[in-house]
């Protein structure tokens, strides 16, 4: 049943991946402090220059104290606020069914893998043999700092109605960087992005799974009544 749910979602990441191709170039109208642009599938960032043009398969990162505009269509102008790491196609719009597409694929992701014994098993790590000492480990693909600034990106999504892919961002940061979890603020966001997609279902289900310790009183207090209003709407 999990083969078949992981080759479902690889068919659905493939589609959805194609409908990006069709999302406008992004330029770059103003820039201050350090700004940079990763390309496509490198790992290099790159320093932004205005007037660069942007494809929706970049990413943005901004360092501290740093800010950027950006005209998305030739018409829809945003800035994008210090110490924050972005997907450039992330800034659009999701329909309800799309969204509800996406979450499925998010949860098979999420799913823990159950390598086959039969599997051939390839190490995660170089080995150094003979006179090839210049050969070493791979570091590491993603960091706790990296997490907080693509953290940071969803909320940058938030605030700009990008509701849908806030939380489908959000959830990503939160799988591959499970230590993230003890950030309540954005857990809620993600509740409240659903919200205003209209999933309640969603949502509920979003707000039950915070753990109410250690809740700051007014956390507290906002989840208590998120919770009794889509229960009360449920009925």
């Amino acid at each position: 049943m999990k083969t078949l749910s992981l080759h479902a979602a690889f068919l659905l990441s493939v589609t959805l991946s194609l409908a990006l191709t069709a999302f406008a170039d992004i330029k770059v109208t103003a820039a201050k402090g350090g700004v940079y642009v990763r390309h496509n599938v490198q790992e290099d960032w790159t320093p932004v220059a205005v007037g660069d043009v942007l494809k929706p398969e970049d990413s943005m990162k901004l360092d501290k104290k740093a800010s950027a505009t950006i005209l998305i269509d030739g018409k829809d102008k945003l800035v994008v606020p210090e110490f924050v790491i972005v997907d450039l196609s992330d800034f659009r719009a999701l329909s309800q069914e799309d969204l509800l597409l996406r979450l499925a694929m998010e949860r098979v992701r999420s799913l823990p893998a159950e390598p086959s014994k039969d599997e051939l098993q390839i190490p995660r790590t170089t080995t150094v043999h003979g006179e090839n000492k210049g050969q070493v480990s791979a570091p590491p693909v993603s960091t706790t700092e990296t997490g907080t600034l693509q953290l940071n990106g969803t909320k940058v999504l938030f605030d700009k109605g990008f509701f849908g892919t806030c939380a489908l961002k959000t959830k990503e940061v939160f799988r591959l960087h499970p230590e993230l979890l003890s950030n309540v603020d954005a857990r809620i966001m993600v509740a409240g992005a659903l919200e205003h997609m209209k999933l309640n279902g969603e949502a509920l289900g979003e707000y039950l799974n915070i753990p109410t310790s250690g809740l700051s009183s007014q956390q507290a207090s906002l989840l208590k009544e998120k919770v009794a209003q889509l229960r009360k709407s449920k009925r």
